[in-house]
């Protein structure tokens, strides 16, 4: 049974979004309580990324407004235990908990985020660490599930608290939101099955409620990720933009094409788990490095997969860096074994990431970029997409925006 708030404090008829905070040190805490407060400064970062997520679904939406939080901190593990059993017990859980790797001289971070995910499934952790306190593998391994669990590094900046706080927030809300849709949705159908048109009715209405709910969180979580990495600012929306034409040229239907764009749009959703020095590093990236950006697909499958799109988005986001020879990653797929849609993603985001500005190297062009895919034709890209994107270019007039 997912969470229930009670009723409402801020004048709207919903709760404040509630967030723990977990740390030994006295002026972390303090910092969390500063930096969160609706008068900060930072918030306007907020703004900057509804209007980046306004921009990528074509919609526009009222003045976003400072978000308000109700903040609960605790100095041990103990103590943090004990205030998220108090909250679901009083059916007012916690949204997002931050939590502390080391807080001696009690239970570490990884044992406190344990116990909670045991009493609350839904609540979204960050586990707040340097590199060198616990593996993430491990850490992955004790606190299941992966797309409920996020890292941030010490020391952090404060827009992206800012930033991870308000898109989490949003996503717990979002998800609890869908929740209650579906058993709505369900209440419906079973008090109308002697009336199937009345049903099926009521159905596409809730289906459309859904598909808005979705469109929610990917707005949240890929304002986040633009905002964290400027040099690939607008990458998702061209490529998304770039594939929606390709497949509309190789004659696909609107909602597949529409399943198409989605993915696109968060096709890299996954690097908001590596580091912004990464992401923006101006040199050639070290084995490690590059071993944390190959990870960014299964990632970002963790992350999606749990929502009930219409379409396989997290499958497609999974398979867009493989190719058809097997020489892709991170699975090493091949040909029949790609999903259509992560072929013609992966020509889509080969064909923009070459003809654009990278932090390691200025732009190669669009003709260098089409004769990349032409050469490789076959041989990494699928035949069909390449040549439909050749068209798309060199006869439809096309234009990377």
């Amino acid at each position: 049974m997912l969470p229930h708030a009670s009723p409402g404090v801020n004048g709207g008829g919903r709760p404040f979004p509630r967030l723990l905070f977990v740390d030994d040190e006295d002026s972390a805490l303090s910092m969390y309580k500063r930096i969160l407060s609706p008068d900060h400064d930072e918030w306007e970062s907020v703004g900057e990324m509804k209007r980046l997520a306004e921009r990528v679904f074509e919609t526009r939406g009222t003045r976003p407004r400072r978000p308000r939080y109700d903040l609960v901190t605790c100095r041990q593990g103990g103590e943090a235990v004990e205030a998220v059993k108090t909250a679901v017990a009083e059916e007012r859980p916690f949204s997002v908990a931050f939590i502390d790797v080391r807080m001696p001289p009690g239970p570490d971070g990884v044992w406190t985020a344990e116990q909670i995910r045991m009493m609350d499934p839904h609540i979204e952790i960050v586990i707040v660490t340097g590199f060198s306190d616990v593996p993430a593998s491990e850490i992955a391994d004790r606190i299941p599930p992966p797309h409920k669990l996020l890292y941030i590094q010490k020391p952090f900046h404060m827009q992206e608290l800012v930033q991870l706080t308000a898109a989490l927030s949003a996503k717990w809300e979002t998800e609890r939101e869908a929740y209650h849709l579906y058993l709505d949705m369900d209440k419906r159908v079973s008090q109308r099955t002697r009336d199937i048109e009345a049903a099926n009715a009521e159905l596409e209405k809730t289906l459309g409620n859904l598909r808005t709910i979705f469109g929610g969180i990917v707005q949240v979580l890929t304002g986040l990720v633009e905002i964290r990495d400027p040099y690939t600012a607008g990458h998702q929306v061209r490529v998304a933009d770039l594939a929606r034409s390709i497949a509309t040229e190789m004659g696909f239907e609107s909602d597949r094409i529409e399943g198409i764009r989605v993915a696109g749009v968060v096709h890299d959703i996954g690097k908001i788990a590596i580091p912004s020095e990464i992401l923006s590093k101006p040199g050639r990236l070290n084995e490690n490095e590059f071993a944390l950006i190959k990870n960014h697909p299964k990632v970002g499958f963790d992350l999606l997969r749990t929502i009930d799109f219409p379409w396989p988005v997290a499958d497609i986001v999974y398979q867009h860096h493989e190719r058809m020879d097997g020489s892709g990653y991170p699975q090493g797929l091949k040909a029949d074994g790609i999903l259509m849609e992560a072929r013609i993603l992966t020509v889509a985001d080969v064909v923009e990431a070459m003809a654009t500005h990278r932090p390691y190297r200025p732009s190669l062009g669009v003709e260098k970029a089409l004769e990349e895919i032409s050469q490789q034709k076959g041989i990494l890209y699928d035949r069909q997409v390449v040549e439909a994107c050749l068209v798309v270019f060199n006869k439809k007039g096309y234009l990377l925006k």
